[in-house]
């Protein structure tokens, strides 16, 4: 599996560009990032996206979403659907961000061209989309709904993402069952308000699982963190099981 970091940096400290993840030029998870400037810098396109996975609805892993949208919207190469997976509430939020960004006529040629489907997930949902078998796991956040996901592909490689959490069960049943866990990284040296992760928790968190390789993301400061894979814009990395 191929991982391309999209946006590494944190809500609003600048560090990096806000959330997004690209597996296998397919798959994105968040979009808060430039996703269909960015794309195109790793030889991927909006249109070739088939699965768009959603954290939780917070506007820096969201809000770039209209912009995906239509793209693809007034693309001539648009030839299978968009599948976008969250969690409850997810097609209702989508359609909210373009209405009240593009209006309803927009929100209607998206809804005629951009061919999007929708699937909810929570807590424990384990799905095979695209081939891929995607699992959810319920995270503590500051506000409403959020998920950590491990994605597999048929040989069995994972990669996981945290998402936005504290500490919780679900996040660390992600990080056990992943080969590669991109976990955010928020605070360093000190504890960080609006449930987010420490650099020292995230330490801790690398020390109980040693078979899981971290990269850290959602930074608001870029240091090394020893063992860790410090992630930056378009950092890629292929991903193999072991």
């Amino acid at each position: 599996m191929r991982l391309t970091v999209l946006g590494s940096g944190d809500a609003f400290s600048g560090c990096g560009c806000n959330a997004g993840y690209l597996i296998d030029s397919r798959i994105l998870v968040d979009c808060g990032a430039p996703v269909h400037v960015l794309v195109r810098r790793v030889g991927a396109t909006v249109a070739g996206l088939r699965l768009m996975l959603i954290t939780h609805f917070h506007a820096d892993h969201t809000f770039m979403v209209p912009m995906v949208l239509g793209s693809r919207t007034f693309s001539d190469t648009v030839d299978a659907e968009l599948i976008i997976a969250g969690p409850p509430g997810a097609r209702e939020y989508v359609e909210r961000l373009v209405s009240d960004g593009y209006g309803e006529g927009i929100c209607r040629q998206m809804r005629s061209r951009a061919r999007l489907s929708y699937v909810v997930l929570q807590d424990g949902s384990d799905e095979t989309i695209l081939g891929y078998r995607i699992a959810a796991q319920a995270v503590v956040h500051s506000t409403g709904p959020s998920l950590a996901y491990t994605l597999s592909d048929e040989t069995g490689t994972t990669i996981g993402f945290s998402g936005d959490s504290t500490r919780c069960a679900g996040l660390e049943r992600a990080i056990r069952a992943s080969d590669l866990f991109v976990c955010e990284c928020t605070g360093w040296g000190k504890p960080v308000p609006g449930g987010h992760l420490s650099s020292d928790e995230v330490s801790e968190l690398m020390s109980i699982y040693p078979g899981t390789r971290f990269v850290i993301s959602h930074l608001a400061e870029r240091h090394e963190l020893p063992g860790a894979i410090v992630a930056h814009d378009l950092l890629t990395l292929d991903v193999s099981r072991g």
